[in-house]
C-alpha cells in the first residue's frame, strides 16, 4: 500500500510540473501523418519524463494557418505548417517553392540542405519564433475540371490561390492569370458552385481535403514543391530547460523526417490510385514543348520573387545545390 501512495504522490507531482504545450494543425487526425504528430507528442512526453505535454489541435480545428498564427503567443504554442504559413511567419522559407525551381524530391533534399541552418537562424533572429523542424507537402500538380495542358488551357482556367499567398498569386500573373482568393478551408464549396475550377496541391493534399471528387484532372509533372515545417513561440521555448529543449528539438527533426518519408509515400500511392481504373481522374501529360515554355516564362522571374521574398542569397545558394 505504501509502495502505491508514493507511485501515485510521483504521478502527481509530474503532472503539477508538467508544461502543456499547444500545437495546431491542418493535418487530418485520420491521416498518416496526422498520426504521426500524435506519436510524436507522446515521445516528447516520455523523454521528458511528463515534463513536457504536447496537446495536439489537427483537421484544422483552430482555423486556417493565417488565423492559427494569430493565435501564436496568444493560447496557442506552436504549429506544423505548410511553406505558406511558415512564409507568413518568416518570408525567405519560401524561396524552396519557386515555380519550376525544384522538379524532384532528390532536388529538394538538397535544396533544404543547402539552406536549413540559414532558415533556422533567420528564424531566430528576425522573429519571435523558433523553427524546430522540417516538413513537406509535396510535389505541386495542378487539380482542374478541365485538361490543363498547356498555358492557353491555364489562362482560360478559374485557379484558386491561397489567400494571403503573395507568391503563389504573382505566380500566376506572370503567366497572366488572374487568381481567385480564398482560405483553403473554402476550397470545397467553391469547387461544387463553380467559383473555383482548377486548385494546386500535392496528390495526398487534395484528397486530404476533399478536393478531388469535384475534379477530373491532374498534370502528371509537378509545377512546383511545397515545404513546410513546425515552430514554436520563443517565450514558450525559452519557459523549457535546456534539456527539454534539446528533446523537443530532437525529436521534431526526427519526426519532421519521418512524416516527410510518409508524405512522400502518400503522395505517390494517391497519385497512382487517382489516375488508374476506377480513380476518377485522368493523368494529363503536358507537351514538352509546352512544359518548358511555362518552366522558362518562371525562370525569368525568380530573382523578382526572390527579392519579394528578401531571399536571393537563398536562392543563389539553392541553385548551386542543384547544380
Amino acid at each position: 500500500m505504501r509502495a502505491l501512495f508514493f507511485v501515485a504522490l510521483m504521478a502527481l507531482s509530474t503532472s503539477a510540473h508538467a508544461t502543456t504545450l499547444r500545437f495546431a494543425s491542418l493535418a487530418p487526425s485520420h491521416s498518416a501523418w496526422g498520426k504521426l504528430l500524435d506519436q510524436m507528442a507522446r515521445v516528447i512526453e516520455r523523454k521528458t519524463e511528463g515534463r513536457v505535454v504536447l496537446k495536439m489541435y489537427l483537421d484544422g480545428k483552430l482555423g486556417d494557418e493565417a488565423t492559427v498564427i494569430k493565435k501564436l503567443g496568444r493560447g496557442l504554442d506552436g504549429a506544423f505548417l505548410t511553406g505558406q504559413g511558415l512564409g507568413l511567419v518568416h518570408p525567405p522559407v519560401r524561396v524552396l517553392e519557386l515555380p519550376f525551381l525544384i522538379g524532384s524530391l532528390e532536388d529538394a533534399d538538397r535544396a533544404r540542405a543547402a539552406i536549413w541552418d540559414e532558415l533556422v537562424e533567420g528564424v531566430a533572429s528576425q522573429t519571435p519564433y523558433v523553427l524546430l523542424g522540417p516538413g513537406e507537402t509535396g510535389m505541386v500538380r495542378l487539380f482542374s475540371k478541365s485538361r490543363i495542358d498547356g498555358l492557353p488551357a491555364l489562362r482560360e482556367a478559374r485557379v484558386w490561390v491561397w489567400e494571403g499567398d503573395l507568391i503563389a498569386a504573382r505566380t500566376l500573373q506572370i503567366f497572366e492569370i488572374s487568381p481567385r482568393p480564398l482560405d483553403i478551408l473554402s476550397v470545397v464549396q467553391q469547387l461544387k458552385t463553380g467559383g473555383v475550377d482548377t486548385v494546386y496541391n500535392s496528390a495526398a493534399g487534395a484528397v486530404a481535403l476533399g478536393w478531388t471528387g469535384d475534379l477530373k484532372t491532374v498534370t502528371e509533372r509537378p509545377l512546383a514543391y511545397a515545404s513546410g515545417g513546425s515552430l514554436m513561440t520563443s517565450r514558450s521555448f525559452l519557459r523549457l530547460s535546456l534539456e527539454d529543449q534539446a528533446v523537443l528539438r530532437e525529436v521534431a527533426e526526427a519526426f519532421g523526417q519521418q512524416i516527410i518519408e510518409r508524405i512522400r509515400s502518400d503522395n505517390a500511392e494517391t497519385l497512382a490510385r487517382l489516375t488508374g481504373p476506377g480513380g476518377g481522374l485522368e493523368g494529363v501529360s503536358i507537351p514538352k514543348a509546352r512544359y518548358d515554355e511555362l518552366a522558362a516564362v518562371a525562370r525569368t522571374h525568380w530573382s523578382e520573387l526572390a527579392r519579394q521574398l528578401k531571399a536571393e542569397a537563398l536562392l543563389a545558394k539553392v541553385q548551386g545545390a542543384l547544380e
